[in-house]
């Protein structure tokens, strides 16, 4: 009973080294202040998606994957601002780049900039209401609260800066990703997967303004198709791999052995055509015959090796042709009969 009524009576105050009672230690206003918006990160979130969908959202609509992520972000944001405010610890870097990849995230999705800008901005806002209130519910003193104000203000600057730069930095990404993937869907519909030279569709284009070209200046031009002779016997015999083979190094040889303004292209199976600007009648046929020995050389792969001739047929503008069809059905024709008198050059 005694010790209850002793445990009952008031503590009296300590003493300090004066022997004057101590007053109890006042809590930091500022630190206070950070702690009670770390408390209210989520209602801030929440805040401020409500907020945003009061707004029309301009162009394509977010991801729910993006809308979860960018809330997340935004929760991170206020407790990294609550975090400055109350202990002064500014972002990192690290952070900083994370709360900026809403702005990758929106140019991943082909997102309107208007609206990131737009988000950031509310967050910003309702940042700002809720220290307000909580400054006036913990009276805290006003150059504290300005001094909050200023972090969240500064914060909000260079963190929308990251973003823009971060959306720019996707877009410029994107693009260039975009450049690549039609200049190589370009290159598939105009050139041959096997050989990597020119197909049908680019040659006939390149006839064309070969044709244009030599109509202006009245010069003269050649097409020269090449037929490969016993082709069929080397994918009987060695199977289409090694004939494969045959066709990259016979379109190699050629392309070596044209000028780098001529066109060598492959028109399918054991057929290319060249096509040889500015050239009178006499050099082009000089160069079917040197093409012929060109050909004929041995070809060696995987411990076989073969040899394979080839007919080739050459058709002038504008004697044998004045357009693409005719000029290369001229050449087809000036093969084949090369072709029935033993493989010479027609």
């Amino acid at each position: 009973m005694i010790a209850s009524m002793q445990s009952s009576q008031p503590a009296e105050p300590s003493l300090g080294t004066a022997g004057r009672p101590q007053e109890p230690a006042q809590p930091d206003p500022a630190r206070s202040l950070g702690v009670a918006l770390a408390l209210r990160a989520e209602e801030c979130c929440e805040l401020t998606q409500n907020r945003l969908r009061s707004y029309p959202w301009s162009g394509r609509e977010p991801s729910a994957a993006y809308t979860d992520r960018v809330r997340g972000i935004n929760w991170l944001a206020t407790v990294l601002m609550a975090r400055w405010i109350g202990y002064g610890v500014r972002v990192s870097d690290a952070e900083m780049a994370c709360i900026s990849e809403r702005g990758d995230l929106a140019a991943s999705e082909q997102l309107s900039i208007v609206n990131i800008t737009r988000a950031y901005l509310i967050w910003r806002d309702t940042v700002l209401e809720v220290l307000r209130e909580e400054a006036s519910r913990q009276h805290t003193p006003r150059d504290v609260l300005t001094a909050a104000q200023r972090a969240v203000r500064a914060s909000c600057d260079a963190g929308l800066i990251q973003v823009a730069r971060a959306f720019d930095t996707r877009l410029n990404d994107l693009a260039r990703d975009l450049t690549l993937e039609r200049e190589a869907l370009l290159h598939m519909a105009l050139h041959d997967p096997l050989t990597g030279l020119p197909n049908r569709v680019l040659l006939y284009d390149r006839i064309g303004q070969a044709v244009s070209t030599a109509r202006r200046t009245g010069r003269t031009f050649a097409v020269l198709e090449v037929d490969l002779d016993g082709f069929k016997n080397v994918n009987d015999s060695f199977g289409h791999s090694f004939g494969d083979v045959v066709l990259q190094q016979t379109g190699t040889r050629l392309t070596v052995a044209m000028r780098e303004s001529d066109t060598v292209a492959r028109l399918g199976g054991d057929e290319f055509l060249v096509l040889m600007v500015d050239v009178e009648v006499g050099p082009a046929r000089r160069k079917a015959a040197q093409l012929r020995e060109t050909l004929g050389q041995l070809i060696e792969t995987g411990g076989n090796a073969v040899t394979v001739g080839a007919s080739i047929g050459v058709a002038m503008y504008p004697e044998d042709g004045l357009d693409v069809h005719s000029l290369v059905s001229a050449a087809d024709s000036a093969m084949y009969r090369a072709k029935a008198r033993g493989n010479s050059a027609g």
